[in-house]
């Protein structure tokens, strides 16, 4: 997997590098990756799953859309995973794009941390390197527990998910065995014995009212019963450089079970 190359790349050399991104996504790669010219971040870069610093929040905001792209001022646009096919065709020559691409493990962020570096003129290796030495380091635990991941709206997800690749990565098992994401009834949730349950929005989430684990009685009684860890909605909009931190925490809570 790769980050794509999708404009053409004939800005003037000389010209200030004024950098930006339209997803949550792009966010995190660019502020791990601290390019020079950092100039837009996207339209949820001061909501609670930012993870931008206060500083950071200031910058313009930016989403996809052929206007608002047109007028930012920006030479280079990094598009989120499914984002940029109607505005990309807007664009002028002279402004570069690249789009990551949406996957499911800690490779998928090796590879969008090397292609979109190389696209910025930035050098991953540290970010890769460090990546490789922090998942190394999560020695695995005596025995591994059944670990159930919660969403805020209830939704949770199986084999062949970048959350799943965190369980796997933190030495627990998924308790979902079905492949990918999922809204399982309360009746087949509350029925399950995880060891563990991951929850994630539920402290930084968007209120909805399909918030089931918030609002439904019978599911926080069953959620307060287990042992519980939060990962911060922030850490996983996508398969990110967040994840191995959303790793870290959860083998930390592993660890300490009794």
């Amino acid at each position: 997997m790769a980050v794509c190359a999708c404009a053409s790349t004939s800005a003037h050399a000389d010209s200030p590098k004024r950098i930006g991104s339209t997803s949550l996504c792009g966010d995190a790669y660019l502020l791990e990756l601290k390019p020079d010219g950092l100039a837009a971040l996207s339209w949820q870069s001061r909501d609670k799953v930012s993870r931008a610093s206060i500083g950071q929040r200031t910058l313009p905001q930016i989403w996809d859309d052929p206007e608002v792209l047109l007028s930012s001022g920006l030479t280079h646009i990094v598009f989120g995973p499914g984002e940029g096919a109607r505005s990309r065709a807007f664009l002028p020559e002279n402004i570069q794009t690249s789009q990551l691409v949406w996957g499911h493990d800690f490779e998928t962020v090796k590879n969008n941390f090397k292609t979109l570096g190389a696209r910025l003129g930035k050098s991953a290796d540290d970010n890769i390197y460090a990546l490789t030495d922090r998942l190394a380091a999560l020695q695995p635990p005596n025995t591994r527990p059944k670990v159930l991941y919660l969403a805020r709206d209830g939704s949770s997800s199986g084999p062949g998910t970048f959350v799943d690749a965190v369980i796997e990565a933190a030495g627990g098992v998924n308790i979902i065995g079905e492949a990918g994401w999922q809204k399982p009834d309360l009746e087949y949730l509350l029925g399950l014995k995880p060891d563990l349950i991951v929850t994630s929005y539920f402290d930084d989430g968007y209120e909805s009212a399909n918030a089931a684990p918030v609002r439904h009685q019978a599911m926080r009684d069953y959620i307060n019963a287990h042992a519980r860890v939060e990962i911060p909605g922030a850490l996983w909009p996508c398969a990110g450089p967040g994840l191995i931190e959303a790793a870290e925490i959860l083998h930390a809570k592993i660890k300490a079970l009794p």
